[in-house]
């Protein structure tokens, strides 16, 4: 499998990448080609999601590092960063890296897989294509949106349907990310779309900007901010919305045992800090208090009901593809991950076939219809 070459390429020492592999840290998916590694954890300073392509060439595309949080802003600020902040804005979608691989524009999820749906709809993005292909030294970095991908449906005017906005530009094998302000002369040179620059401010004056901006963002129903230091060398935090955390407890309480109770834990603690910073007031934390409780109960009862009455618990995305065999890839790759879904309808319309994919939440569905018949927790 070529272990050797693949980690000195990577710098580290082949008998750790072969015992990665024997444990499964490393996975070799085999029904692709070129076949490729993907590393599920961080080794040896190879971070989660890196892939390693096996083709004529060995292509390396190393994983997106993970992006710290802020609880209390203030101090993180001056504590992180040296002397400027850049402000962009935090998009609700899916992390996805855009990379060419023997000629081909492959776009690879979070994790490290090559997914079929969001490199059929990138794939004919001639301007990303452009740009790779004269800086093949580089990954695109970027955010996949809207209301017609299967992983998170968020509308976005700007975006349409499907959209996808850079957030990074990296060395696909250093992972050294680029400037923003440089990052963003060369997209607009090449035409390809980034997120939106608030601003770059002095750390001392950015905590009020932030906040101004979440709210605002808030306000719009968007996700939050991402801040960063202008050229790239510290690693940036994500800050977002009481409304954000509300969001998403609402959509995991919908399936409680879906979730490790760490993601349910940190949105609630985050709420507490945020209030105290934000210096809120009776009628301000009583609208939070409320907010917090709405997401995390309605959801939930609204789920019990349902299997009590018989139901399986689902969630529907709607989908386009080019062709039945592109269908046909993406529900293998989904069943390979271990997601059950359904095609609940379909048809053919504008040269497209436009699809209703229904995912199936067996384990909450189980774990409730445990409970309602009798079983503790």
């Amino acid at each position: 499998m070529r272990l050797g070459e693949v980690a000195e390429k990577l710098g580290i020492e082949e008998w750790r990448l072969k015992g990665a592999l024997e444990r499964q840290s490393v996975q070799l998916i085999e029904n692709f080609r070129p076949r490729y590694l993907i590393f599920k954890k961080d080794i040896a300073g190879v971070e989660r999601g890196t892939a390693v392509f096996l083709g004529n060439e060995l292509t390396v595309v190393r994983g997106f590092p993970k992006i710290m949080r802020a609880f209390y802003l203030v101090p993180l600020l001056r504590k992180h960063f040296a002397s400027r902040v850049a402000v962009e804005e935090k998009m609700n979608g899916y992390n996805v890296r855009l990379a060419l691989v023997e000629g081909r524009l492959l776009a690879l999820t979070r994790g490290g897989f090559v997914c079929p749906y969001t490199t059929a709809k990138l794939s004919g993005d001639r301007n990303a294509e452009s740009f790779l292909k004269e800086h093949p030294e580089l990954v695109i970095c970027g955010e996949a949106v809207g209301e017609k991908n299967p992983y998170v449906v968020h509308r976005y005017e700007e975006a349409g349907d499907f959209g996808f906005f850079v957030f990074d530009l990296r060395n696909r094998e250093s992972n050294s990310a680029m400037p923003v302000l440089e990052r963003n002369r060369l997209l607009e040179e090449y035409g390809i779309k980034h997120v939106r620059l608030f601003g770059v401010y002095r750390k001392e004056e950015a905590a009020q900007k932030i906040f101004e901006v979440v709210r605002r963002l808030a306000g719009e129903g968007r996700e939050g901010v991402v801040i960063k230091d202008p050229e790239m060398k510290l690693p940036p935090v994500k800050y977002t919305s009481s409304q954000t955390n509300a969001s998403d407890l609402a959509y995991a309480f919908r399936f409680p045992y879906e979730y490790g109770r760490e993601f349910f834990f940190s949105r609630i603690i985050r709420e507490g800090f945020q209030a105290v910073e934000w210096k809120e007031g009776e009628k301000e934390l009583e609208e939070r208090a409320l907010r917090l409780g709405k997401s995390i109960l309605l959801p939930m009862v609204e789920s019990i009901k349902r299997v009590k009455k018989g139901e399986v618990l689902t969630e529907d995305y709607e989908l386009e593809f080019a062709s039945e065999a592109e269908l046909e890839e993406f529900l293998t790759y989904l069943r390979r991950q271990g997601v059950s879904v359904v095609i609940e309808e379909s048809e053919r319309s504008d040269g497209h076939l436009k699809v209703v994919l229904r995912r199936l939440r067996h384990s909450s569905t189980d774990r409730i219809r445990s409970v309602l018949s009798g079983r503790g927790e």
